[in-house]
Order: structure tokens, then C-alpha cells, then sequence
């Protein structure tokens, strides 16, 4: 895969709030952007719990599960012993983490605590499972999601003073395929 500081990855990193809310069509270089910052989070801030969820399992090892773990190996940065596979958990050697799971058991929202959460696709996800997960997320929440129509995003947060959002397109991507475009 072709890694590059890209517009996206910079416009991500600018968001400062603690709700990041990132809108942008196929190929913006969503995800991969929110996970480079994420893996520079954990690597930098020792024991820091970082969570990541979205529909279903499927859809976690399809998409970003699947470019997590790429990432990593294609930077060096895999280690096989510190992923585990069973709970999709991946623990740096200073004690942070990355773990994925889906929101489809309403129970596993409730309860555990993170330092930082990605919602990926979170127009897949119901606000009471998105407030469930944000009142137990210390520092920032990361969300994505493709505009395709309106969701509870627009009338619950928006407009708050706490939420920094951005729109991107393929074209803040400059690590895209040419191909691609064409």
C-alpha cells in the first residue's frame, strides 16, 4: 500500500475537539488517515485505551481491522504475539492498545472505558449506542461516515461546541491509485 502525508491525513490531525467528525465520500483516505493518527497515539502515549467499533465483526475485518493490521506489518510495526486475534486486540510494547469490536450486543457498549474511540460508519450505529459509548470515552472520539443522508449526528451534534468537522473528498487524498480517478 502507498502511505503518503496526505490532505486528508493532515485536515484529520488539525481537528482539535473532543469530537472529530470526519464526512467523506469513498477513497477520501478516511480510515486509513484516523488510523496512522491512532497508531502514532498509542505508540506515543504509553497505556493509552484506544477503541474502535462500527456494525458488525464483518464489517471491522473487512475494512479497518483488515487496514490496521496491514498498515502495521507494512511499516514494521507487527508484532504477531501482541494481536490477539480472539478479542481483534493489539497491544503496543509501552501497555497502550487498539481494539475492535462491533456494537451489534448493545451490552458490550456499556461498562468499559477508553481513552480514545473510533466510531467507523457511524450512521450504522443508533445515537443511544453512540452516548452509551461516548459518556465512558475520556479524551477524543473519532467518527466517520460516508454523507449518503442525514443521521442522528446532525440534530444531536452538530451544532455543539465541542465538535470540530471536516468533509473530504478523493481529491485530499493524494496516496489514491490514479487508476482510481480515472
Amino acid at each position: 500500500m502507498n502511505y503518503k502525508y496526505t490532505t486528508s491525513l493532515k485536515k484529520i490531525r488539525s481537528l482539535k475537539k473532543r469530537v472529530r467528525a470526519v464526512i467523506g465520500g469513498s477513497s477520501a483516505g478516511k480510515s486509513i488517515s484516523i488510523i496512522i493518527i491512532l497508531i502514532d497515539k498509542c505508540i506515543k502515549n504509553p497505556g493509552l485505551e484506544v477503541s474502535v467499533v462500527s456494525q458488525s465483526i464483518p464489517h471491522l475485518k473487512k475494512g479497518v481491522n483488515r487496514d490496521f493490521i496491514k498498515l502495521m506489518k507494512d511499516t514494521g510495526r507487527y508484532i504477531d504475539t501482541n494481536y490477539n486475534k480472539t478479542t481483534m486486540k493489539y497491544t503496543f510494547s509501552n501497555g497502550s492498545f487498539i481494539e475492535f469490536f462491533s456494537v451489534e450486543d448493545e451490552s458490550r457498549v456499556r461498562g468499559a472505558r477508553r481513552d480514545v474511540l473510533w466510531v467507523n460508519e457511524a450512521t450504522d450505529i443508533n445515537w443511544e449506542t453512540y452516548l452509551q459509548l461516548s459518556i465512558r470515552t475520556n479524551k477524543a472520539i473519532y467518527m466517520d461516515w460516508n454523507p449518503s443522508h442525514k443521521f442522528w449526528y446532525y440534530t444531536e451534534l452538530q451544532d455543539r461546541d465541542d465538535v470540530d468537522e471536516i468533509t473530504l473528498t478523493y481529491r485530499d487524498n493524494e496516496a489514491l491509485n490514479q487508476d482510481i480517478i480515472s
